[in-house]
């Protein structure tokens, strides 16, 4: 099992150094870094710190650029920018990979607000994953949920072809936790068979079915949009999202299954196809559809 798959708990709580004697002091900061069974080494704007696991809770407050560089010279390096904070641990947990792509992992940082509840605010690379707080409906991030009351909390990020990240975390009143995450893509399963037809699905995928447009088979003498490979699955089955307007932002009205063809609106924006599915209009990435002309 992956080790995003298994229960990473981080008690924010015990990392709140005000309490902390080592942290009695003005404008200190804390950094923690933990690489678990891959050691690196660290630098901090360039300077050389120590090998992971590290914790030190008495640098300078301030913006920084950290460099986790494994020991193991077939897996990558990370570089992102850190904000220490005084009185607070900004926490870093990265997994390398051998490539960026299937690197990750997550970093809190805390900064205080005016409020007598907490707040967490999710920022996720790849953008538009699936969050889950305290199992309640899922929500996109980037995300900033307000008002959550002190205390333990659960969250979950996931996104199809990507390894999902389970975390335990206490909120403190009057702080926000910023979290980063960066998901690295799962492994593709050996002899991966070929997505079954919609028809054929058991009914355990009737969520999907519902949203799916089967395919159109002609188009008045006009162009089709055929649904290229995306490596995005839903219920097992690989889709395009379709939404409803040229946006990555915009909302979601169904998912396109790969393979089909769409009527196409004769309009399209940058990166974007306009089509008719379900009986809506939509907009699909033409990094995954491209114009079919139907001769028929």
């Amino acid at each position: 099992m992956g080790i995003w798959k298994k229960l990473l708990v981080l008690v924010i709580s015990t990392f709140f150094l005000s309490g902390c004697n080592l942290l009695n002091r003005k404008n200190v900061a804390g950094l923690q870094v933990i690489t678990n069974d891959t050691t690196s080494s660290l630098f901090l704007d360039g300077q050389y710190l120590d090998k992971t696991p590290y914790i030190n809770k008495t640098i300078q407050p301030g913006e920084y650029t950290l460099k986790i560089q494994p020991d193991d010279q077939e897996l990558v390096s990370y570089e992102t920018q850190i904000s220490l904070r005084k009185n607070t641990l900004t926490v870093v947990t990265w997994k390398p990979g051998s490539r960026s792509e299937n690197s990750g992992g997550i970093i809190y940082e805390m900064e205080e607000i005016k409020s007598n509840q907490g707040e967490l605010s999710f920022i996720t690379i790849p953008d538009n994953s699936i969050i889950k707080f305290d199992q309640g409906e899922q929500q996109f991030s980037p995300l900033v949920i307000k008002n959550i009351e002190p205390g333990h909390h659960q969250f979950e990020i996931s996104l199809p072809s990507y390894e999902k990240q389970n975390h335990t975390i206490s909120v403190i009143k009057g702080y926000r936790v910023n979290i980063t995450a960066k998901l690295s893509k799962s492994k593709p399963p050996e002899n991966a068979a070929a997505a079954e037809p919609l028809k054929d699905l058991g009914e355990e995928n009737s969520d999907i079915k519902s949203n799916l447009e089967t395919t159109p088979n002609a188009s008045a003498g006009g162009q089709l949009v055929i649904i290229k490979t995306t490596g995005f699955l839903q219920n097992e089955v690989e889709v395009l999202k379709v939404r409803k307007e040229a946006s990555s932002a915009a909302a979601i009205i169904g998912h396109a299954l790969v393979g089909n063809s769409y009527p196409y609106l004769n309009e399209n924006s940058v990166g974007w196809l306009k089509i008719k599915f379900d009986n809506q209009v939509g907009w699909v990435s033409d990094q995954y559809a491209e114009l079919n002309t139907n001769l028929e």
